[in-house]
């Protein structure tokens, strides 16, 4: 067991923590693309936390595993992130608006 910080907390193993802060990040993260060993948890991305070579305009990957709710639980119809992504993509690939040309509807 690790000592994480100031916080003095026992750190789970497969936990993940923000290079910056040390947040928990295991459930929600982005991932710099360019640097290896970057981590940061929303709000230091969010702030354009930089921290050795790591540089706000990096490219970045969201890490989530798929079930973390942009619009949290309260959000009607529950969304995650995976299905908010999918929708994203649909409309940058095929226009806002009527979709019937394009999918089937089973």
């Amino acid at each position: 067991r690790l000592k994480i910080g100031p916080f003095s907390k026992m750190a789970d193993l497969g936990k993940k923590y923000c290079v910056n802060c040390l947040a928990d990040v295991t459930n929600l993260r982005l991932r710099c693309t360019d640097c290896p060993d970057i981590e940061l948890c929303p709000e230091c991305f969010s702030a354009g936390a930089e921290i050795g070579n790591h540089r706000r305009w990096h490219g970045y990957q969201q890490v989530d595993g798929g079930l973390f709710s942009l619009w949290g639980p309260e959000a009607e119809g529950g969304w995650t992130s995976r299905e908010e992504q999918s929708l994203l993509d649909a409309i940058e690939q095929y226009g806002f608006g009527n979709w019937v040309h394009h999918f089937v509807i089973v």
